[in-house]
């Protein structure tokens, strides 16, 4: 949902999908099996690339990121997310607002479009 820019959805399926756990287990981050043995690593690992995506989206052909594509408006974040082409960004987000953004190399910079 979140590469459909469908905010809404894609943050309803993050919350949900994240309560979501194996009642026989100690651990609630121990997924039941999926078609293959618990503690099942699939899970967790989707709902960690469904939260970047909703931060962050990259376009392969153009070399541009795109920032909070996908982010709730009233959603807070402080991030450092490693971007293609050695690029490292970092900021804040509050109430749908880029507060403080730092990239480096800062010449990447240009190639942000933060989504409104």
């Amino acid at each position: 949902m979140a590469y459909l820019g469908l905010t809404e959805q894609a943050k309803n399926g993050l919350v949900s999908r994240s309560k979501n756990y194996d009642k026989t287990k100690r651990f609630p981050a121990f997924w039941g099996p999926n078609y293959d043995w618990t503690p099942d690593q699939d899970h967790g690992g989707t709902l960690m690339k469904t939260f970047q995506s909703m931060l962050l989206q990259i376009d392969p052909y153009s070399k541009k990121m795109y920032l909070t594509p996908a982010w709730p408006k009233n959603w807070n974040a402080t991030f450092k997310l490693h971007a293609p082409y050695n690029t490292i960004i970092e900021g804040t987000v509050k109430n749908g607002i880029i507060e403080t953004l730092v990239v480096t190399p800062s010449s990447r910079k240009n190639d942000i479009i933060i989504s409104e």
